[in-house]
């Protein structure tokens, strides 16, 4: 029974760290497809916002919004200045993003020091049996199921929903409709980089908050998205974070968490190399045409 328990529980908390480590990348890369290699430094500013703000003394919950907010303002200033420059040459924009990185991670270094002083776990620790949980990742995948479910709402059932993918899908009609292209354009990079934020924000005090900290979530995030496909950006992030979780998790389990990475790969490779257009195009041809 608690082998049953552990088996889900790790699934769990690795979904939701591909779901969180990938959710603002969904948005930035699905909607405008930009290739945000910032979107580390995007977590890594949630997670410094936060530990100042948790120094300061104020709630974890309020630090956790306030990264949200800063890292917004910052990506949508960076959007305008730099990124609407280049929206029609990817590589360009590419390119773009790595020098804020870049700028990001070192200007971090060089203002703050190597490392930040760390985050306590919240809420200690469960136990059913014998087996010990931590009750903050009981509260990760819930926030990760949260933040999945609200873009979901947000892109399906709003007015700004429909004018970012009518945005995506028909730049040009779009705007002749009338509608403000740059400006959704901005909106939803604000978004993305909020969300990478507010990810940086839950995850951090699991981890050493440090200036090159979102390296560890680039590669898992772009994975999770590439993966999952842009036909239908939100299914595709939840098949791919779940299949890609159900490789790791039992090799982790009974063989180490290198390995299980190694089998996360190599999953994510069979998935690409028999789906090249991603989980969310066969999803969208099989369950929602």
């Amino acid at each position: 029974m608690n082998t049953i328990i552990s088996v889900i529980y790790q699934f769990g908390t690795n979904g939701a760290f591909l779901l969180l480590s990938a959710i603002g990348l969904v948005v930035i890369l699905g909607m405008m497809n930009v290739i945000n290699l910032a979107h580390g430094e995007f977590m890594m500013m949630g997670a410094f916002v936060t530990q100042f703000g948790y120094a300061a003394g104020l709630p974890l919950a309020l630090c956790v919004v306030l990264s949200f907010i800063a890292v917004a303002a910052v990506g949508a200033i960076f959007e305008r200045l730099l990124i609407s420059r280049f929206l029609n040459h990817e590589m360009s924009a590419m390119i773009v993003t790595w020098g804020i990185s870049l700028v990001m991670a070192q200007g971090a270094l060089l203002l703050f020091g190597p490392s930040l002083a760390s985050i306590p776990i919240p809420f200690g620790a469960g136990a059913i049996g014998t087996f010990s949980f931590s009750w903050y990742w009981v509260l990760l995948i819930c926030m990760a199921a949260f933040l999945l479910f609200g873009l979901w709402f947000l892109y399906y059932h709003t007015k700004f929903g429909l004018r970012a993918r009518a945005a995506m899908q028909e730049r040009d009609m779009a705007r002749a409709l009338g509608v403000r292209v740059g400006s959704v354009y901005t909106w939803t990079f604000a978004l993305g980089s909020g969300l990478a934020g507010l990810s940086g924000a839950l995850l951090a005090p699991n981890t050493t908050i440090a200036p090159f900290m979102g390296q560890q979530y680039l590669a898992p995030a772009f994975i999770t998205v590439v993966t999952g496909g842009s036909s239908n950006v939100i299914a595709g992030a939840l098949a791919s974070a779940g299949l890609l979780s159900l490789a790791e998790t039992p090799v982790t389990i009974w063989f180490g968490t290198f390995l299980g990475v190694v089998a996360m790969m190599c999953a994510s490779l069979i998935l690409i190399r028999l789906l090249p257009n991603g989980l969310s195009e066969w999803i969208q041809r099989r369950f929602l045409s």
